[in-house]
């Protein structure tokens, strides 16, 4: 199947970035997830790792490691720096880093002011790159990747992590994409999309979402049988995503009707649960 730009509120991989990424690095596997979620980060992007990948990983170019001495980090990447162990060991690979100094990189890798902390890393790189006779362009090329991931990159444990649940995500959006949007509509607020894009996407996957009724809902989005007898679910909007109303005040909403029965006008809940003009008026709008 081609990847398509189909991630609306896919964990980790619903910015635009992630989304066009996606169509060109077709993962195939589980481990082209854990790539595509480090991939798209500040230190594989301006370390210049993206691009690279990318044609790489579909046979457009050959890998590279660069330098024999970076093959035992980057082999597995392509030769492609992507996670902060492989920074970590080219440092000890290339420059003689002892684990203690690697570590130093690391934590400069991931602190505040990190640039500053890795330009006094610098010449202790250098000299222990020169030592090795790496000099020049590659060192200053190294020297670079490893300061574009001061700011920022993933550990590929973090990324490991992070595709199983980009996996779980897309398989249940996939098979159970009502369930799904109930669940996003629950978890709110959270992610890139609003309710209402959230809404609108999975009626583009063929799901049925019915509005806020005060009879039907409750505080949160739910599902229902899409007819009586049915396996098949429709989304039920909840109350607490009425305008001003909120959770707690639909949680009342609901406590009084499985308290003292359905509401049989709106007179009949204003006279019930006490809400404001403006409540009611939001109310009344999502019949």
């Amino acid at each position: 199947m081609t990847p398509r730009e189909d991630t609306v509120g896919v964990f980790q991989v619903e910015s635009r970035a992630q989304m066009a990424t996606l169509p060109r690095l077709k993962p195939r596997e589980f481990y082209d997830l854990v790539v595509e979620v480090a991939l798209i980060r500040p230190g594989p992007i301006q370390g210049g790792s993206v691009h690279p990948y990318i044609r790489r990983r579909n046979g457009d170019e050959e890998p590279d490691c660069g330098h024999p001495l970076l093959e035992n980090a980057l082999r597995k990447t392509l030769g492609v720096p992507l996670f902060q162990e492989q920074l970590m060991q080219m440092a000890v690979d290339v420059a003689d880093f002892t684990p203690a100094e690697a570590d130093q990189l690391r934590r400069a890798m991931g602190a505040k002011r990190s640039t500053e902390k890795m330009e006094r890393l610098k010449t202790r790189l250098y000299a222990g790159m020169a030592r090795n006779g790496i000099t020049g362009d590659l060192a200053d090329t190294i020297f670079l990747r490893l300061k574009a991931f001061s700011n920022y990159g993933f550990p590929e444990s973090h990324a490991l992590s992070f595709a199983v649940l980009v996996y779980a995500s897309a398989w249940i959006k996939h098979y159970y994409p009502a369930a799904f949007c109930a669940a996003l509509l629950r978890a709110q607020p959270m992610g890139f999309y609003s309710p209402q894009s959230l809404v609108a996407d999975a009626r583009r996957h063929g799901v049925t979402t019915r509005g806020v009724d005060i009879n039907l809902s409750l505080a949160h989005a739910t599902l229902e049988p899409l007819e009586p007898g049915s396996e098949a679910r429709a989304v039920r909007l909840g109350l607490g995503a009425v305008r001003t109303l909120g959770e707690d005040l639909a949680t009342a909403i609901v406590d009084e009707r499985d308290a003292a029965g359905r509401f049989v006008s709106m007179v009949d809940l204003a006279r019930r649960v006490s809400l404001t003009t403006p409540q009611l008026e939001a109310l009344a709008y999502t019949r």
